[in-house]
C-alpha cells in the first residue's frame, strides 16, 4: 500500500498537458501513449551502432510514402541487415497500427502457415480482412494437410471479411457473429457450417467445395451473394424462398446439379442468375416429351442476367423461358449446341443477347429491334442474322471468327459474285467472267480465316468489289476518266420528256499498295449544286499483292438526287505514304425503258436515299462508317474529309461510327479483366498437348495452362483475349471448341491496417 501511495502521489504532482478540447480526444491520446510504453516489445539490437544514420533516414522517408509497401535490403552475409531491420522495426512500430517482425531462416517445420499464425497472432485486435490461401504452402515432408483452428482467428473481435482457399477449418464456428463476407473455396464439408452463418452476412462464397445439397438456412435473411461455383458433387438447391435479399446467385460448374427449387421465383430482389456448366438441369429438356412447350424456370421479374452457357441446350422441343422482367435483361447461351433459337424465348426485355461458340447455329432471323448488344463470336456455322424491323439497331456487335458470317442486315451483305444472277448485276455483268479469281480481302473481322473469291459488299444501298487488275482491260468505257484521285462534271441535259431518267451513278479506281501495312480507302461523292456529300468508308479492302494494282468498282443508287446541270465531284482519298491511286472513273446509269420506276427504297432505312440522319456530321453532309479502323474519327479526321465544313456539335449527332468501336472497347475491356477459358481439344498425344501449352504460355496476359488429356479439356487463365487462345490453338487443331469463359472477380478485402514490408535479401 506504501508503494501505491508513493506513486499516486508522485502522479499528482507531475505537470503536464493541459486538458483542453475534448475530453475524449484526450483520453483516446493518453491512453494510446500509455498503450505504446506499455506494448513496446523492442527487439534485441547492439547499443552503439556506427554508420546507420544515411540508412535510417533513408528508409524512414520511405515509410512516410503510402504509395510504396515493400522495401528489401540486400547485401554480403554479415553486414548489418537484419540488425537494420531491427532499428527501424523498434523506432517505428509505434506509429503503425499493428506490426510483427517475422525471421525466416531455411526451411522451417511449419512453413508459411507457421508465419500466416505469427501474423494473425500479432494483429489479432487491428484486423478486420483476412485471406488464407493453403495452396501456396510448401508441403514438403508433412504427411498430413495442414489444418487452422478456429479459435486462432476466433481472437480478432473486428474481423469482418474471410477468405479460406483449401484450408481446413477445425474447431468451434460459433464465435463468429460479426462477419460480413466470407469465401471458403475448396471447403471440405459436405453440409453448411452452420455456426459461421450469422444474419450479419452479406456474401456466402463456397466454391469448389464438397457440398452436397444446400438448404437456405432461415438465419441468412441478409444474404445478397450466394457463390457455390464448381461444387461438382451439389445435386439440388433448397428453400431459396428463405434468402429474400438476394441479389445474385452462382452456380456455375455445379455439374450435377439436377434440381434448383421453384420457389426461386419468390426472390423479389434477384438480379444475376449464372448456371453455366448445369448440363443435368436441362437433361428432361432435350429428351422428347408430351407438352409442346416447356418452360426452362419460372423466374422474377427482377432479373437482369440468366447465364446457360455450356448447359447442352438443343432446343429439341419447343422450349421457352417464361419471364417478365422490370428490366434490361441479359442473356447468355454461349456454347450450346442448338441449331437455331427457341420461338418462344421472350426477347422483349432482353437487351444484350451473347452466343459465343454456337458451332450448329446457321440463322438468328427477326431478332427484336429493342436489342443492344449482340454477341456471335465463333459461331462458325452461321450464315445470316437478321432484324425484325430490318433496321441495324445495335450498339454493340461482336462477330469474330463467324468464317461463313455473309449477312447482318442493315449493316453489311457479303455475297459471292458466282451466287449472284447476272439480271441483279446490272452493268456489272461482265465480272462474272472473273468470278472465280482470288482475292485478299482485309480490314474487318468478317474477313479472317477466308480464302476469298470475287465478293460483291451490300452497304448503304451501295454495292461495290474488288478485282485484281487483270480485269482492267475488260471493263467497260466510263464517261468521264481522269489519270488523278480525282473528277468533276456536270450531269448532262434532258433532250425531251421521254429520254430515260438516271438511275445511280458507277465509280471506279486504280490503287497500289507502297508497303505491307492494310490499305484503306475513301469515296467521297459531293453534289455540289444542292449541297450534298456523302464519304463512304467500306467495311473491307483488297490488298495488292507486291507490284499488283487492284480495281474498286462501285455502284450508288443517287439517281433520284440528281438532275439534269447539277456539278458532281467524285475524289479517291488514301493516305499518301501508303497507297497511290493510278485513276477513276464515273460514269451515270440511266433506267432501261421510257418509263420511269421510283426505287423500292423504304425511307427509313439506312441507305442512300433512305433515312441517314444518324450519320450526319454537317448540314447535308454524311460519313457512311460504322467501324474507325484506322482511327481517323476526330474531329480533324473528319474536318479533312469534308473541307472543314464539320462543327464539333454536328458532328455529336453521328453516332452509327462509333457502335461498333464501343463493342471494341467492351471487348478490351473484357479481355483485360481475370477469366478463366475451357476448351475441348481433339489432341490426346502429349508431345501435341505440350506444343499447345507452350505456344498459349507465349500469349501476352496468360498466366496458367492446364491439360486435361483423359477428357480432351484445356483450362487456361489469366488476362487475355479468348479468341486469341482459340485461335492459337486452331493452328494445332481445327476442331478446337471454347466451352466456357469465366470472368472472376475477386472480392475485396478489406484491411483498415497501413502496412509497410521490409525484405532482407542474402
Amino acid at each position: 500500500m506504501n508503494r501505491w501511495k508513493t506513486a499516486l502521489t508522485e502522479i499528482a504532482n507531475l505537470t503536464g498537458e493541459k486538458l483542453s478540447g475534448s475530453e475524449t480526444e484526450f483520453i483516446t491520446k493518453l491512453v494510446k501513449i500509455i498503450k505504446c510504453e506499455l506494448d513496446l516489445k523492442q527487439l534485441s539490437t547492439p547499443e552503439h551502432i556506427i554508420g546507420m544514420e544515411a540508412r535510417v533516414e533513408a528508409i524512414n522517408r520511405w515509410l512516410i510514402n503510402d504509395h510504396c509497401s515493400a522495401i528489401a535490403i540486400c547485401g554480403m552475409g554479415g553486414s548489418g541487415k537484419t540488425t537494420l531491420a531491427k532499428h527501424i522495426y523498434n523506432i517505428n512500430r509505434q506509429h503503425f497500427e499493428s506490426s510483427s517482425f517475422i525471421k525466416v531462416t531455411g526451411t522451417q517445420p511449419h512453413g508459411l502457415l507457421g508465419l500466416q499464425k505469427q501474423l494473425l497472432n500479432d494483429g489479432s485486435d487491428t484486423i478486420e480482412g483476412l485471406a488464407l490461401d493453403m495452396r501456396r504452402v510448401e508441403q514438403g515432408d508433412i504427411l498430413e494437410t495442414p489444418a487452422l483452428k478456429t479459435n486462432s482467428v476466433a481472437k480478432m473481435e473486428k474481423l469482418k471479411w474471410l477468405l479460406l482457399k483449401y484450408v481446413e477449418f477445425v474447431g468451434s464456428y460459433e464465435n463468429f457473429p460479426n462477419l460480413v463476407w466470407l469465401g471458403w473455396h475448396g471447403c471440405p464439408l459436405q453440409t453448411l457450417p452452420l455456426g459461421l452463418l450469422t444474419s450479419s452476412l452479406v456474401t456466402l462464397d463456397m466454391s469448389y467445395g464438397q457440398l452436397q445439397s444446400f438448404e437456405a438456412p432461415t438465419v441468412l435473411n441478409s444474404l445478397k451473394t450466394l457463390n457455390l461455383k464448381g461444387c461438382e458433387k451439389l445435386v439440388d438447391v433448397c428453400k431459396l424462398n428463405q434468402l429474400p435479399e438476394l441479389e445474385k446467385l452462382i452456380l456455375c460448374n455445379c455439374s450435377n446439379l439436377t434440381h434448383l427449387c421453384k420457389s426461386i421465383s419468390d426472390l423479389k430482389r434477384l438480379e444475376i442468375l449464372d448456371l453455366t456448366g448445369c448440363a443435368k438441369l436441362w437433361k428432361h429438356v432435350n429428351q422428347p416429351a408430351e407438352t409442346t412447350i416447356i418452360p426452362l424456370l419460372s423466374l422474377p421479374k427482377s432479373l437482369e442476367r440468366l447465364d446457360l452457357t455450356s448447359c447442352n441446350l438443343e432446343f429439341k422441343n419447343d422450349v421457352c423461358v417464361p419471364f417478365h422482367t422490370q428490366s434490361p435483361f441479359l442473356l447468355d447461351l454461349s456454347c450450346n449446341p442448338f441449331t437455331r433459337l427457341s420461338d418462344n424465348i421472350d426477347f422483349t426485355m432482353i437487351r444484350e443477347l451473347t452466343l459465343y461458340s454456337c458451332p450448329n447455329v446457321k440463322s438468328l432471323p427477326c431478332l427484336p429491334s429493342t436489342l443492344v448488344m449482340l454477341f456471335i463470336d465463333w459461331c462458325t456455322s452461321l450464315e445470316r442474322v437478321t432484324f425484325q424491323s430490318g433496321r441495324f439497331s445495335l450498339k454493340a456487335l461482336g462477330y469474330e471468327c463467324c468464317f461463313k458470317l455473309s449477312e447482318i442486315q442493315g449493316l453489311f451483305k457479303l455475297v459471292p459474285v458466282a451466287d449472284i444472277d447476272e439480271a441483279d448485276l446490272g452493268q456489272m455483268q461482265w465480272i462474272k467472267a472473273y468470278q472465280h479469281q482470288k482475292v485478299d480481302l482485309v480490314g474487318d473481322d468478317i474477313t479472317k480465316g477466308r480464302i476469298w473469291n470475287i465478293q460483291m459488299l451490300y452497304e448503304y444501298g451501295i454495292k461495290s468489289t474488288y478485282l485484281s487488275d487483270t480485269a482492267y482491260q475488260s471493263m467497260p468505257a466510263y464517261n468521264y476518266t481522269s489519270p488523278s484521285d480525282f473528277i468533276s462534271f456536270r450531269v448532262p441535259s434532258r433532250d425531251h420528256k421521254n429520254m430515260a431518267r438516271i438511275q445511280g451513278l458507277h465509280v471506279s479506281c486504280l490503287y497500289g499498295s507502297k508497303d505491307a501495312n492494310i490499305p484503306f480507302l475513301y469515296v467521297k461523292i459531293s453534289n455540289k449544286t444542292k449541297g450534298l456529300t456523302w464519304v463512304y468508308n467500306p467495311l473491307v479492302y483488297c490488298k495488292p499483292r507486291v507490284n499488283e494494282t487492284v480495281v474498286w468498282l462501285s455502284y450508288w443508287p443517287i439517281g433520284n438526287i440528281l438532275d439534269s446541270g447539277d456539278e458532281v465531284h467524285v475524289r479517291i482519298i488514301v493516305e499518301p505514304e501508303m497507297m497511290i491511286v493510278s485513276g477513276c472513273g464515273a460514269s451515270l446509269q440511266y433506267m432501261d425503258g421510257e418509263v420511269f420506276r421510283e426505287n423500292n427504297i423504304i425511307q427509313d432505312e439506312e441507305v442512300i436515299g433512305g433515312d441517314l440522319s444518324e450519320f450526319d456530321v454537317a448540314t447535308q453532309s454524311y460519313y457512311l462508317c460504322r467501324r474507325d479502323i484506322f482511327n481517323v474519327n476526330t474531329l480533324k479526321g473528319l474536318k479533312n474529309m469534308f473541307d472543314d465544313d464539320v462543327h464539333y456539335p454536328d458532328s455529336q449527332r453521328w453516332k452509327k461510327t462509333h457502335q461498333l468501336d464501343q463493342y471494341l472497347t467492351l471487348r478490351n475491356y473484357v479481355n483485360a479483366s481475370l477469366k478463366t477459358i475451357e476448351l475441348r481439344v481433339g489432341l490426346t498425344s502429349e508431345s501435341e498437348i505440350d506444343k499447345i501449352e507452350k505456344a498459349i504460355s507465349s500469349l501476352a496476359g496468360v498466366e496458367s495452362v492446364t491439360a486435361h488429356n483423359e477428357m480432351g479439356k484445356l483450362t487456361v487463365s489469366g488476362h487475355f483475349d479468348p479468341i486469341e487462345v482459340a485461335t492459337c490453338v486452331r493452328e494445332f487443331d481445327n476442331e478446337v471448341e471454347i466451352l466456357s469463359v469465366t470472368h472472376l472477380h475477386p472480392p475485396l478485402i478489406k484491411m483498415y491496417v497501413r502496412s509497410k514490408v521490409i525484405t532482407r535479401i542474402n
